[in-house]
């Protein structure tokens, strides 16, 4: 077991890519420490520092807005003009539960999320020639209300994962900041889009949080219509109403806040 390093050095002017199916971020500089977050192939991020032994480095996602320690052998380094530009430009978000490319001669497979730096018509013709399979959208044509929960629909029976961000593992707030990343709606960690409407002019898309003050936590759903919501109980599933309602009186305080919020518009 890897033992956690007490020194950090800073680091300025870094950034990396993800270049495999899921790259894992700890809270602390061990293997042993607890999962935060995981970036997904193409995701850009900043290097902001290292441990003193060069074995592990910080790092900070500015999408989610969430930051953790990655082991230095997953590094895969860029330019900062490079991160730019893969930040600014339009790319496409695969949509398949699972879709693979060729990546340096073998097979890479990707989850739902993950990017491809390409326009539409350069990724056309980079498919006839490196080889993609699977569905994607453009990133920056936002997704209407059907899409978005046929999106999320994706990661039904998906299991918890505290920091998860497939359908292999899933985190609650993580995960549905993902299925409306995917539809083209930026959910940055703590700030949640759109805005508030009444319960009762909720319609299908519409997210549901309801906040533990005492637990200072959050549960999500994403209303689907006819009385039926996605959300995360120990798997990803389908229910109606009350049975969520039920959950939450069953496991939360006294001091509870509920908002229903439009997030497309």
């Amino acid at each position: 077991m890897q033992k956690e390093s007490s020194s950090e050095w800073p680091l300025i002017d870094a950034y990396g890519i993800c270049r495999q199916t899921i790259l894992p971020l700890y809270r602390q500089p061990t293997f042993d420490s607890a999962l935060v977050s995981q970036l997904l192939f193409g995701e850009c991020y900043q290097i902001n520092g290292l441990t003193s032994d060069r074995q592990w480095f910080r790092v900070y996602h500015e999408d989610t807005g969430m930051g953790g320690w990655v082991w230095a052998k997953l590094i895969k380094e860029i330019t900062g003009e490079e991160y730019r530009k893969f930040l600014n430009q339009d790319f496409q978000i695969v949509t398949s539960p699972i879709a693979a490319i060729e990546y340096l001669g073998t097979n890479l497979y990707l989850l739902p999320g993950s990017r491809l730096h390409f326009s539409e018509l350069e990724l056309f013709n980079w498919q006839d020639h490196i080889g993609f399979t699977g569905n994607y959208r453009p990133h920056a044509v936002r997704a209407y209300r059907e899409e978005l929960i046929e999106i999320g629909l994706r990661y039904l029976n998906a299991p918890f994962q505290a920091g998860g961000r497939s359908i292999f593992g899933l985190d609650e707030e993580l995960g549905f900041s993902l299925i409306f990343a995917i539809a083209g709606y930026a959910w940055i960690s703590g700030k949640i889009p759109g805005k508030s409407v009444s319960p009762e002019e909720a319609i299908p898309g519409d997210l549901f949080v309801f906040r533990d003050l005492e637990k200072q936590e959050s549960h999500f759903g994403l209303f689907l219509g006819a009385e039926e919501i996605l959300w995360m109980d120990n798997k990803m599933k389908v229910s109606d109403l009350d049975e969520w309602e039920d959950f939450l009186r069953n496991n939360t305080g006294e001091q509870v806040v509920f908002d229903a919020r439009s997030i497309l518009g």
